[in-house]
């Protein structure tokens, strides 16, 4: 089996025509039912367990939630044409805080759903010249589109539903 690329080693290039948008937003808006069908009729005792070093599935849910305020924030920041994003808490004290592991995983889906279908009404029916936007990444030390933005955001979802699938098939 391949080993995944740690999150933070990832490097991006942005290079594609705005015409992506529609594509880039069903993505956002298919995350939940892809995290739902892996989730679905799994005991409690599975989404909780966690190997050596990593998030359980909970956690690994609960994180996608916890992430929603700071890009919604981003989206924020692009929409009032700010010239650099705002950063990111890399230590991940928010999911680490929130004890994930005692909720009950459709608790964490709806919170989850509840979020990102803020997101993406936020989202869905800009402009060209608005997705065209540019502001600077502060980690990546690099300009991106709102439209690449949102890419960014659908490979963070998709780097943890392969985390989640792995975690359900060890």
């Amino acid at each position: 089996m391949i080993t995944q690329t740690p999150w933070i080693e990832r490097k991006f290039e942005f290079n594609f025509p705005v015409g992506l948008f529609p594509v880039i937003i069903e993505r956002l808006k298919g995350a939940l039912p892809r995290i739902e069908n892996l989730v679905k009729n799994k005991s409690d005792e599975e989404l909780s367990s966690k190997i050596t070093g990593q998030w359980s599935v909970k956690q690994q849910a609960g994180h996608l939630y916890d992430l929603e305020e700071l890009w919604y924030g981003r989206i924020e920041d692009f929409l009032l044409k700010a010239e650099i994003l705002r950063t990111a808490d890399m230590t991940n004290a928010k999911t680490h805080n929130a004890d994930h592991n005692k909720k009950d995983i459709a608790e964490l889906l709806q919170q989850f759903s509840s979020a990102r279908n803020k997101l993406v009404t936020k989202v869905e029916n800009i402009d060209e010249s608005t997705a065209l936007f540019t502001a600077l990444h502060p980690r990546l030390q690099k300009p991106m589109r709102l439209i690449d933005f949102l890419f960014f955001v659908a490979e963070h979802d998709d780097h943890h539903l392969a985390k989640i699938r792995e975690l359900l098939t060890h």
